[in-house]
């Protein structure tokens, strides 16, 4: 008989048995494949539901923490599906360990079994892969359908990455890990195979060193799940494992969303503001604000063809404005200068970390707004990397916005910018995570930028940054005063369109809690088919223990604490990672939240898995209680 022919053979006389572990290992599968085309197909996208989308939009540095955390995703689901395949195959292959051992005395080769059951288990996972490939893709398929109901048609892409990662890493796992423990029964004697995840030489009668007296002795049903949980080391291993991977994945996308909205919502508070008003022509602020818009709407598009904000009628001069620092309700005045460029990016050379260079830039071009502005007075606190330039240097430097920074250039602080139009050189000095124009302007000085246009003392724009509550108390006289400089001239108030854009990322929240509960829900019902496949085993102990006069009740509370005893040190693993995988992937540069808030998440993951493994006892104890002696077989 060859290899193939026994392990087609054993898999269809081992069917029940075998089915739970084919069952779950199709679910995690498809459930894999359903995340990694959610996330690669959908992903962000979803938050783009037009038509027509600019080429700015969600393009900044943003954009890329989210895109960076997305892939983090993929790879933790990629990781969960092999550990899940791998403790499977490897349980398949304790369960096994009797068969091992009666071919054994029938003078079966070690070698011979390990070919046997490891082609066995290979079979098994081939067939589990294919079917979960398929549902896979059939769930995403029917999704892509529902979406398109609603008027977001999804394009489906085929992932040629992870899918062959996730199919190539099962099977190194299961040769090098599940075949382990195949190799390490095979040399075992005989009567050592006969038990499974219960060592041969278990003394139930010796004392605990580990486990501390005071829990043994708060009572029986405790010392019992105790005795069972170390007694079976290896499936408490496995079970570890497990679960922790599990909690990592929960944890890291609960802790990453609070820490991804918190920090995107102060980085966009720093670079807008609040109570700010600003004042000029009523075309050059709608405009303006419309610019800001940009950052949230994607069907919002304004460029040199909407307006030329240099034409005579939107220039005035800041003169005509005097009264306008007497007012103590004012905190700041900012003025500016706005207008559309071409921009050019010019090399530059880029120190390596082994200390040679490189020549980056490829001479990309752009059609920019650009903002002349006094550094002083400049009202915004911007996130920034690198450094905003001053009043003695603004002659030669510039500061840019993260869309234009990561977008336009290689290195952008060490390259330059040209204004094609005009002529001037400025060195990139800083890049700031700015929400106007989704990141694609750039901040020059006002005296630089007048210049250039051959303009004396004339802005566009004025920004005033107003105390709190004093917005009603002036309205009346920054009506007055913005009248005063031409009859279309006006004010308006930026606060709203500033809250829309914080608003904007309680939207992004949504993708990672849909993951949150498409993991947590699959995950339930994945290990729950897991745990079935162990029922009979758990039934055997148990009936053995009700014939002796336990109550169902006892039961079940020794069943809760078994996995209780696992539940808690895996999230308490998972809680650690967790930290540690946040802390290098995601707060980089962001605000951390605050401490009570992952412990916060450790709980909200402890009531949820505690909460599953109260309903899974039900099935459980509903197979024991139906439980007979002649159920109870040697084999």
């Amino acid at each position: 008989m060859t290899s193939l022919d026994f392990a087609l053979k054993d898999l269809y006389r081992k069917r029940q048995t075998n089915y739970p572990f084919l069952l779950i290992m199709s679910i995690i599968i498809a459930l894999t494949e359903f995340l990694i085309y959610f996330t690669s197909s959908l992903g962000l996208n979803i938050f783009i539901q037009t038509t027509f989308v600019n080429n700015y939009y969600f393009s900044g540095g943003i954009s890329i923490v989210y895109k960076q955390f997305n892939t983090l995703i993929q790879i933790l689901l990629v990781i969960l599906a092999i550990a899940i395949v791998i403790t499977v195959t490897t349980t398949l292959v304790i369960s096994k360990k009797r068969d091992i051992a009666i071919m054994k005395s029938l003078g079966t080769l070690p070698k011979k079994l390990y070919s046997f059951y490891l082609l066995e288990v290979y079979v098994l996972y081939f067939i589990g892969f294919l079917f979960g490939l398929i549902l896979g893709l059939i769930a995403f398929g029917i999704f892509a359908l529902i979406m398109s109901f609603f008027k977001f048609p999804l394009v489906i892409q085929i992932d040629l990455v992870y899918t062959p990662i996730l199919f190539f890493s099962c099977i190194l796992g299961i040769f090098f890990i599940t075949g382990y423990t195949l190799r390490k029964i095979g040399k075992q004697n005989i009567i050592r195979t006969f038990s499974k995840d219960i060592p041969y030489n278990y003394d139930a009668s010796k004392r605990f060193s580990i486990i501390p007296k005071w829990l043994i002795s708060i009572g029986f049903n405790i010392k019992i799940a105790v005795v069972n949980t170390v007694r079976k080391k290896g499936e408490f291993k496995r079970y570890l494992i497990l679960f922790s991977i599990i909690g990592l994945m929960i944890f890291t996308l609960g802790l990453g969303s609070i820490v991804l909205k918190t920090s995107s919502q102060n980085w966009i508070y720093k670079s807008q503001g609040e109570n700010i008003v600003i004042i000029g022509h009523k075309d050059v602020i709608h405009n303006y604000s419309l610019m800001y818009k940009m950052f949230s709407d994607p069907n919002i598009l304004i460029d040199e063809s909407n307006i030329d904000f240099t034409a005579s009628d939107y220039l005035f001069n800041m003169s005509d404005l005097s009264e306008l620092y007497d007012i103590e309700e004012i905190e700041k005045i900012d003025e500016r200068l706005i207008n559309f460029y071409d921009v050019e990016e010019i090399p530059g050379i880029h120190i390596n970390d082994d200390d040679s260079y490189t020549i980056v830039g490829q001479h990309r071009r752009e059609n920019i707004p650009l903002i002349g502005v006094n550094p002083d007075s400049v009202i915004q606190n911007f996130e920034i990397e690198g450094r905003f330039f001053t009043e003695e240097d603004a002659y030669d430097n510039i500061t840019i916005g993260d869309g234009l920074a990561y977008n336009l250039f290689e290195h952008a602080l060490d390259q330059s910018l040209r204004l094609t139009s005009l002529g001037p050189t400025f060195h990139i000095s800083g890049v700031v995570i700015d929400s106007f124009y989704s990141g694609w302007a750039g901040y020059v000085g006002l005296n630089i930028i007048q210049q250039a246009l051959n303009l004396s003392t004339e802005i566009n724009l004025v920004l005033l940054k107003l105390r709190d509550g004093a917005y009603n108390i002036i309205r009346n006289t920054l009506e007055n005063i913005s009248n005063s400089i031409g009859e279309n001239f006006t004010y308006l108030k930026l606060d709203e369109t500033f809250q829309r854009n914080l608003n904007y990322f309680n939207y992004l929240s949504i993708y990672p809690i849909s993951l949150i509960l498409v993991i947590s829900i699959l995950t339930i019902l994945s290990l729950y088919n897991y745990q079935k496949a162990g029922i009979m085993e758990k039934a055997k102990d148990f009936l053995i223990m009700r014939a002796v006069g336990s109550k169902t009740r006892s039961l079940k509370k020794i069943l809760f604490l078994e996995s209780l005893f696992i539940l808690l040190p895996s999230l308490l693993i998972s809680l650690a990672i967790g930290m540690i995988i946040n802390s290098l992937f995601l707060f980089s540069r962001a605000y951390l939240p605050p401490l009570y808030i992952p412990f916060i998440v450790f709980m909200i993951l402890f009531v949820i898995f505690l909460s599953f493994n109260f309903l899974s006892l039900f099935p459980i104890i509903k197979k024991i209680n139906n439980f007979s002696i002649k159920d109870f077989n040697m084999y």
